[in-house]
């Protein structure tokens, strides 16, 4: 005789805490498309991008490694800050806080 269990599937949830490392755009340049990137931790800047994207380059200063695990590794701060300028500049974003705000807002 042959007896068949059904599994329980394996049910849970994920809770998403801030860790209070945030990232900020000082400047946004539409007409020099120039973008700068900032990663802050408790008041202090631990990693400035600042991406140009008329010549084409990025300039980079900091670490994000004494966060350790608080953050995203470098790499991936500075894609999201290429990706954010191109995105701001091709979209005529001078002021992303108060974009991402008055989206909120409308979604709301």
């Amino acid at each position: 005789m042959w007896v068949l269990l059904k599994r329980k599937k394996n049910a849970g949830y994920t809770l998403f805490v801030p860790s209070g490392v945030r990232h900020e755009y000082p400047l946004v340049d539409l007409t020099e498309q120039k973008v700068v990137g900032t990663v802050i931790y408790k008041d202090k800047v631990y990693l400035k991008v600042l991406v140009n994207l008329k010549e084409d380059t990025v300039s980079v200063e900091g670490s994000v490694s004494d966060l350790g695990d608080l953050s995203m590794d470098k790499e991936s701060y500075i894609d999201m800050f290429q990706s954010d300028a191109r995105f701001f500049v091709n979209n005529h974003i001078s002021d992303p806080q108060k974009y991402y705000e008055e989206l909120n807002e409308s979604i709301n």
